[in-house]
């Protein structure tokens, strides 16, 4: 299993970061991705306030972001929307001004670009935990 865990720090920061993670005796390795150009996402589930007048002004938007409505209720349609933090933001605060009745985030995943491993990859030996 992975966990992303992102942390907005000063190189210090991060390496005590780092350093608390191998405190865990489950952590078996933690790769600092911050001198790498890694793909970042993220998804959200927005769910807006629609009247019959507004659907097609919604539609609009979310055709623009390359998103898609995966509920419609009688007052409300629920949009799924994934793409770089700036992306999430952007629609969100454009969709506010219909209301926003809901809304949730899974937060950054990331990965290194191609099939270079990251740079700054600690491993921990399971046997000399132990």
């Amino acid at each position: 299993m992975r966990l992303t865990i992102v942390v907005d720090g000063s190189k210090t920061a991060v390496e005590q970061v780092v350093k608390q993670l191998y405190k865990v005796v489950e952590v078996r390795k933690v790769s600092d991705l911050s001198d790498d150009q890694p793909v970042v996402r993220e998804l959200a589930l927005i769910k807006v306030t629609s009247k019959p007048t507004t659907r097609g002004e919604i539609m609009q938007l979310v055709d623009i972001y390359r998103a898609r409505i995966v509920d419609v209720a009688l007052g409300s349609v629920m949009i799924e929307v994934t793409g770089d933090p700036e992306k999430i933001d952007s629609i969100t605060s454009l969709l506010k001004g219909f209301g926003i009745k809901e809304l949730v985030r899974t937060g950054v995943v990331a990965m290194v670009r191609g099939s270079v491993a990251p740079q700054s990859e600690k491993t921990r030996d399971p046997v000399a935990a132990g």
